[in-house]
């Protein structure tokens, strides 16, 4: 009774846990999308936007879904500098890789 009754919790965990995850890829891919510029922001550096870019592997909307999850979670800062911490973060990430 003890086996089952924990199999019972750790697959409802799993299963709460799975659809957070699914959920919220759907929530931010929508929002992604309907926020995106279809053009490159102009207060952006061109040397900076080349660089992620060149991180990315020259992949525009993954540039861009970077760029609007860091403008997400910091609302107060410049465009600029949300490129700049996307950059950060890819290298920073892959250093510890």
């Amino acid at each position: 009774m003890d086996l089952s009754f924990l199999l019972a919790i750790a697959l409802l965990v799993g299963l709460f846990f799975w659809l957070k995850r699914f959920r919220g890829r759907g929530r931010s891919y929508r929002r992604t999308r309907s926020t995106a510029a279809p053009t490159q922001p102009r207060s952006v550096k061109g040397a900076t936007r080349r660089e992620l870019l060149r991180l990315v592997g020259g992949n525009q909307d993954v540039a861009q879904r970077l760029v609007d999850q860091v403008q997400l979670r910091n609302p107060n800062h410049s465009e600029q500098w949300c490129w700049e911490k996307a950059i950060y973060d890819i290298q920073r990430d892959r250093r510890s890789s």
